[in-house]
């Protein structure tokens, strides 16, 4: 089993949008979810995202788990023009998986998401501020205190 962590993002209609990726990705795994936060959109005019971090443990491999999140995204509603810099109804982004360090044209684990940007970064160290990051080895609040001050 590995322990796993997702981001949730929405900026359409994203409050509905982020509960029921909530509910269906509670029916499928024993999650852990952060609390909401609201965010600019970055790189492109949008409208407001709302974004979330989810835990879990599973036993699917890395490629099974990315598009089983893919089903979820497209069975949502979600198309391939809300990729990139753009509005979507939904976006589920493996962040973490177990320890393992993946850069290669279909992973980037861990997520540079996490070193970058404050909506991935806060609500992952609410709900797992004590782990440490498997490359920087900081703890992920450690991590949020010197983004914050950055």
């Amino acid at each position: 089993m590995q322990q796993v962590f997702v981001s949730i993002g929405s900026n359409i209609d994203p409050r509905n949008n982020i509960e029921e990726a909530r509910i269906i990705l509670g029916n499928l795994f024993d999650c852990t979810f952060s609390g909401l936060y609201e965010t600019r959109a970055e790189g492109f005019e949008g409208n407001d995202f709302i974004n979330s971090v989810v835990g879990f443990e599973t036993d699917l491999q890395l490629i099974e788990l990315r598009d089983k999140l893919k089903q979820i995204e497209k069975k949502m509603g979600r198309t391939d023009i809300q990729k990139g810099m753009s509005d979507r109804i939904i976006d589920l982004d493996i962040i973490l998986y177990g320890d393992q360090v993946i850069e290669d044209d279909n992973f980037d684990i861990p997520s540079k998401d996490i070193e970058n940007y404050l909506f991935v970064l806060e609500p992952l160290a609410e709900i797992a501020g004590a782990r440490h990051h498997p490359i920087l080895n900081n703890t992920y609040s450690e991590m949020l205190i010197d983004l914050k001050a950055n």
